[in-house]
């Protein structure tokens, strides 16, 4: 069985490893917005390559790392990057974390990620909340899979606590957003003539990852939560060059507000 179709060994490992813990909350951490994990406490970290199945992280910014201890009061299981569509694994290898994470017994998933902004409203070092996404790659992950059903993706991202977490932010200087997550394939970012169907087509922001994990995360029944982190404006809606360097360097000056963001999201989300 390829890496990360199959996690029955893994799923052994991490028990083993949480050794009676039981995370409430699974969190992805997109590119670079790994600066949260210093907010965790009775942490315990275990490399990727140590887990069954699973391979090490391949892109910059991504460390490759499973975290679990407790944040912002709450026992959860960190995933300190992902895979992605664009290394060569398939739509459905790159879930193995959120499978994984559902297997030990999260009920609640947290997904991050880095978004060019489509948006005119959104400026890099906002944050928007997904509500909906566009899926434009062409795969999805349950495609010839057994474990295939027919989802009603209406409802796939909670969002009922927009208003309250935009109240408790009001006076923080984040600029808060919501809206719709358009997932390309990657690696190249995308043409300017794409960014134009787009935001035609309803898109706000697009990213290279994310709706993969939405989707099994519904099919294992967890309750997700989608933030995209704004590090540029998407190809041609600026005159500065993509760099992945620059996504990464956005990531980190975004840290204290993702943890301003993420303390009032907790109480927020968990209270609906």
């Amino acid at each position: 069985m390829t890496s990360l179709d199959d996690i029955s060994g893994a799923l052994l490992l991490v028990r083993r490893w949480l050794n009676n813990r039981q995370p409430e909350i699974a969190v992805v951490l997109g590119s670079g917005l790994s600066a949260v994990l210093e907010q965790l406490s009775d942490a315990r970290i275990l490399s990727y390559e140590e887990i069954p199945g699973f391979v090490g992280a391949g892109v910059a910014g991504h460390a490759g790392r499973l975290h679990s201890g407790i944040l912002y009061g709450k026992s959860v299981l960190v995933f300190e990057g992902r895979y992605h569509f664009y290394e060569g694994y398939t739509a459905w290898q790159v879930t193995a974390p959120v499978r994984l994470a559902a297997s030990v017994g999260c009920q609640k998933l947290l997904l991050t990620n880095a978004a060019g902004g489509i948006h005119k409203t959104l400026q890099p070092g906002d944050f928007m909340l997904v509500t909906d996404h566009l899926n434009l790659t062409g795969v999805n992950p349950l495609r010839g899979r057994s474990e295939r059903e027919f989802l009603d993706l209406t409802n796939l991202y909670s969002s009922d606590f927009f208003p309250e977490l935009s109240q408790k932010l009001q006076d923080s200087g984040i600029r808060l957003h919501h809206g719709v997550l358009a997932w390309m394939p990657g690696p190249t970012y995308e043409t300017p003539a794409e960014i134009s169907v787009l935001a035609m087509l309803g898109a706000d922001a697009v990213s290279m990852s994310t709706i993969p994990e939405a989707i099994v995360a519904k099919l294992y029944g967890l309750e997700t939560v989608a933030f995209s982190s704004i590090s540029n404006l998407a190809a041609g809606l600026s005159s500065v060059s993509l760099d992945h360097q620059d996504v990464l360097a956005r990531g980190a000056e975004s840290s204290p507000s993702l943890h301003v963001l993420l303390s009032a999201l907790f109480p927020c989300w968990l209270s609906n």
